[in-house]
């Protein structure tokens, strides 16, 4: 295996987790996951899909023109432990 990508993991309608093994990376596999992953998320019904936790956003955003949400930060992921 050299790659992952999940949704609906964390919450309805989130993209990921997702990774790729540090020797194949820069060769599209990431971005045919991710693409894939959102196509799962279209075939359920929903018009989009939220990457939550985003880290690489330049990534997403050369990839799917994927945008920041505004005020978004830290989202669902603060606070984990409570």
């Amino acid at each position: 295996m050299i790659g992952f990508a999940g949704y609906e993991c964390t919450r309805r309608n989130f993209f990921g987790p997702t990774g790729v093994i540090e020797s194949e990376r820069g060769r599209g596999i990431g971005k045919a996951l991710l693409i894939s992953a959102l196509w799962g998320l279209r075939e359920m019904g929903y018009v989009y899909g939220v990457i939550g936790g985003a880290g690489p956003v330049e990534f997403y955003r050369e990839a799917v023109d994927a945008i920041v949400i505004p005020d978004s930060e830290p989202g669902i992921y603060a606070d984990l432990l409570k």
